[in-house]
């Protein structure tokens, strides 16, 4: 049974936590409305941008090549039946691009149906139009119906009254 040794502490990060836990405080304190709250941004800040300049004169050291083979065992196999890799990704593309042209006919479709459905509706607002005309004018035949009748009917209200005497 193999124990794991603890990690080493790094001192950058350790005093960038720090600053970041004193801004965070002095944020509580401005938001109270505590005493120091000022004073508490300007040591934070301060430890904060010192950090930072410290950190850009860091040098990294490389990190040790990762064996992917471990996550995508498919990996491995590829390389055991010497297959060209190359050849899972041009198979990836094609299925993409088959999937894209399908999507892009799909989308012409549909804007071909928004394009019919907006003349459809077009000539249902003219042909709306023209039945309010219509109606309209209608209307206007019977106003001069009843202006007609009540002159018919005082007519002959008229030759009653003069038919009777």
């Amino acid at each position: 049974m193999t124990k794991k040794g603890k990690g080493k502490l790094n001192i950058i990060t350790f005093i960038y936590g720090f600053g970041a836990a004193v801004i965070l405080i002095a944020s509580m304190f401005k938001f109270i409305g505590w005493d120091y709250a000022n004073e508490l941004f300007v040591f934070g800040l301060s430890i904060e941008a010192t950090i930072f300049l410290i950190s850009a004169f860091e040098r990294s050291t490389p990190d040790k090549d990762y064996n992917w083979e471990n996550v995508f065992p498919q990996l491995t196999a590829i390389k055991e039946e010497n297959e060209d890799i190359s050849k899972g990704y041009q198979d990836a593309m094609a299925q993409f691009s088959v999937t894209l042209n399908a999507l892009s006919q799909q989308m012409n479709e549909f804007n071909t149906s928004i394009v019919s459905i907006k003349n459809e509706m077009s000539e249902s607002a003219n042909s709306s139009k023209m039945m309010h005309s219509n109606v309209e004018e209608f209307n206007n035949q019977i106003d001069e119906y009843n202006k007609n009748m009540k002159i018919i009917n005082s007519k002959y209200q008229e030759f009653i009254t003069k038919g009777n005497v």
